[in-house]
């Protein structure tokens, strides 16, 4: 994890361009959540009161209420230890015809939903705006809800996630451990109450505290897994979920770094189609399949020197880790321009200041793995085991020397006890089909796991599908945001197996 963090994060993830993002709408910055950012905490919560949300305007955001909601670390022991859950919330623009509650989560895991309420003004539509109570919250773990702290030099540091030989993975095992201890030193009994079902429990105590009899929810990436999960042990209380760039809660460990290789080959693929049919592309016109394999080559062989630091290299894994963080937008404009000044080999890789990252910060990481280890139970055991499951991914796309998230589900948790919260599928149980929204070509959760989901549930749950790229599809189109909003605000439930054309450029 470390070593594939620093090398992602400090040298290839600044290329990526945040300028387009839309008002800190959450794909944005999903585009560039690999790992390694801070948390851009802005909220500071109102002063608890009586009021199991005492409400007041956001210190540097007063047309927004912010507020804590205690709650306790174990849910199972509610008189035990506390913890201030930080909520937000943009109260509907027409009160006299306010529908309820929205309830907001940018997934991750590990981004705040208090900075993803700041952004529902240039995210959500008027409409939606109009009608609803948009409220987010940091999750427990994460942004101001007593985040997950572990030692900035330990994460950054530490051996190669991609060991190569049983020495390797032993030491990945060791500095692993060494770091999740460090962790729960750092920030105290949370480390163990950071799983989905500790998250919707906290959601369902937010329902009752905000007064709502049910709320709908929209949830991102990792949110959909927690909307699926409330769905399942709260259906009575959800009007309606909608659940964008979907999740499968169902896969084992060869099947999800299966999935997550042909994600990436289909993102190599798309990459070079745009190219072919882009004028504009500064790869226009040529063999971008060579051109990359060229570059892929030379990595492997340690010759792809980044000027930037004349000490490092990049590796076979940097390319592919950078061009599968470029889907997210998609910003292809950018990794074609950065390939072609590779190759021509004039690019300069601007460095993040690790140095301005003080220890004990809370990192987006460090709640990302702190909450995955929770949830799946995929704990390689021997080096051969991992190297049996990379092999699967590198046979799939051998191209991208397999994946970065088959890669973090079989590292990551190393060295972690077992998951007090594994993956498994269920059924959601609501008066209203849940509607499930995926881009066909994404990067993070694809569509086949989406399929896979519409078909657990059945009639519990339709698939609407944006015929383009990217992570995250309700802002992509007129198309999606109108189906979207018809099911938010009128319960309209589209068909399923509807299709929305891309508006890929």
């Amino acid at each position: 994890m470390p070593q594939r963090q620093q090398a992602r994060g400090d040298r290839l993830l600044p290329h990526l361009r945040t300028a387009r993002q839309q008002g800190g709408a959450p794909r944005r910055l999903l585009a560039v959540a690999a790992g390694v950012l801070l948390m851009a905490v802005t909220a500071k919560p109102a002063v608890a009161s009586s009021d199991p949300l005492a409400w007041a305007p956001c210190a540097d955001r007063p047309e927004f209420e912010c507020g804590t909601l205690t709650r306790p670390i174990d849910p199972d022991r509610p008189g035990g230890d506390t913890f201030p859950m930080a909520v937000a919330r943009h109260r509907a623009t027409d009160p006299d015809r306010r529908i309820g509650v929205l309830v907001l989560n940018p997934g991750g895991p590990g981004l705040s939903g208090v900075n993803f309420t700041f952004g529902a003004q240039s995210y959500f539509s008027p409409e939606v705006l109009e009608r609803f109570d948009i409220v987010g919250f940091d999750p427990r773990g994460v942004g101001l809800s007593q985040p997950v702290r572990c030692s900035s030099e330990l994460y950054f540091g530490g051996p190669t996630t991609h060991p190569a030989d049983q020495a390797g993975f032993e030491r990945l095992r060791e500095h692993s451990r060494q770091l999740r201890e460090d962790c729960a030193r750092r920030s105290g009994p949370i480390m163990d109450h950071v799983s989905t079902d500790d998250v919707v429990r906290d959601i369902d105590a937010l329902r009752q505290a905000l007064g709502e009899r049910k709320i709908s929810y929209y949830g991102l990436s990792y949110g959909t897994v927690i909307g699926q999960r409330y769905a399942e042990r709260y259906g009575d209380n959800v009007r309606a979920t909608l659940l964008d760039s979907v999740v499968d809660r169902g896969l084992n460990a060869r099947d999800y770094v299966a999935a997550s290789a042909r994600a990436a080959r289909d993102v190599l693929e798309e990459w070079v189609r745009w190219n072919a049919r882009t004028p504009s592309s500064p790869l226009h016109g040529q063999n971008v399949e060579a051109l990359w394999d060229g570059l892929m080559a030379r990595a492997a062989r340690g010759e792809l020197v980044d000027p930037g630091a004349p000490d490092s290299r990049i590796t076979t894994y940097d390319l592919s880790d950078y061009l599968t963080a470029a889907a997210y937008g998609p910003d292809w404009a950018d990794v074609s321009s950065w390939v072609l000044s590779l190759h021509e080999g004039n690019v300069t890789t601007p460095q993040a200041a690790r140095s301005d990252v003080p220890d004990d910060t809370p990192l987006y990481a460090t709640a990302f793995t702190a909450a995955s280890c929770a949830d799946l139970s995929f704990r390689v055991r021997t080096f051969a085991e991992y190297e049996a499951l990379t092999r699967v991914e590198k046979q799939i796309s051998p191209r991208t020397v397999g994946s970065a998230r088959g890669n973090a589900a079989l590292t990551n948790c190393l060295g972690s006890p077992e998951a007090v919260n594994p993956q498994r599928p269920g059924t959601m149980r609501t008066q209203v089909p849940a509607l499930l929204l995926n881009s066909r070509h994404d990067p993070a959760t694809s569509h086949e796991n989406a399929t896979a989901v519409q078909r657990q549930q059945g009639k519990a749950a339709v698939l609407v599908t944006y015929e383009g790229s990217g992570h995250g599809a309700y802002d992509r189109s007129d198309c999606t945001r109108q189906v979207s909003d018809n099911y938010l605000l009128k319960l309209t439930v589209p068909r399923n197996g509807l299709s929305c054309p891309s508006a890929d450029q």
